[in-house]
């Protein structure tokens, strides 16, 4: 589990870890101090759960839950603040659950385990999904499929051959495929429904924003603490991040030591 907590104070964020690395031993902790910050992680790494003050300088607890929850698969969020009047328009914007200031340790034993169990559920739901494509992909007639639609800048649609696309990015709630031709194509789809679709074609997801096309890797190396990136066989020998949650599955799909 990947915990992010997100306040603008020293001493809250202190309180609210100790208790819950006593209460989820297992899990992985991050820290914001603002709703900049909290963006940017959740871009970079891969956060299960958010404990998410309210009151905090600059776009506040609300306005950043609201921007998160418009991204595919978001974290679950957790609110935290000092005034439970708060509670109603938190849950607005699908908080699973609201805390609120000095913590509790009863009352967040509770909350983490609402917490666990609408991350198995969500995990449940995910494997269904997955079985589901992947007997789709058997039982239906146009299985073998491999070309995909995609929409260019004068609105005309192109097929394209999946061998034909370098990678899968995206970016500004889209979903783009780049192509071996230099296009970059508009695909009506997003990255968790391609993923099955593509994994079958030598595709990995290698980020939360990408999947890449194995034929068309040049090399990988090192970054920055412990992930790599990619540089990709096209002309401009594009990098493409490598997170440090997709480094591990890549390496096993692969055989990368």
């Amino acid at each position: 589990m990947h915990i992010l907590i997100a306040d603008d104070e020293a001493p809250a964020r202190g309180e609210l870890r100790y208790i819950l690395e006593a209460l989820a031993p297992e899990a992985t902790f991050y820290e914001a101090i603002n709703g900049e910050q909290v963006l940017s992680l959740v871009e970079r790494e891969p956060i299960d759960v958010i404990l998410l003050d309210i009151n905090m300088p600059g776009l506040d607890g609300l306005a950043v839950a609201a921007m998160i929850m418009d991204k595919p698969d978001p974290p679950l969020i957790v609110f935290a603040t000092a005034y439970d009047e708060h509670a109603l328009q938190a849950f607005e914007v699908a908080a699973l659950d609201f805390v609120v200031k000095p913590f509790d340790e009863r009352r967040l034993a509770r909350t983490m385990e609402r917490v666990r169990h609408a991350l198995d559920e969500r995990a449940v739901m995910i494997q269904r999904q997955s079985a589901l494509h992947q007997y789709l992909q058997q039982a239906t007639p146009g299985s073998n499929m491999t070309k995909l639609w995609g929409e260019q800048e004068n609105e005309r649609w192109v097929l394209v051959d999946y061998h034909n696309i370098l990678w899968v990015v995206a970016e500004a709630k889209k979903v783009y495929v780049q192509t071996t031709a230099g296009d970059k194509l508009w695909v009506r789809y997003t990255l968790k429904e391609l993923e099955p679709r593509l994994s079958a074609h030598s595709f990995v997801r290698v980020h939360k924003s990408y999947l890449v096309n194995l034929d068309h890797v040049a090399e990988v190396s090192a970054w920055f603490s412990g992930a790599y990136v990619i540089r990709m066989a096209d002309e401009a020998h594009t990098q493409i991040p490598i997170s440090r949650g997709y480094a591990a599955h890549l390496k096993k799909v692969t055989g990368w030591r």
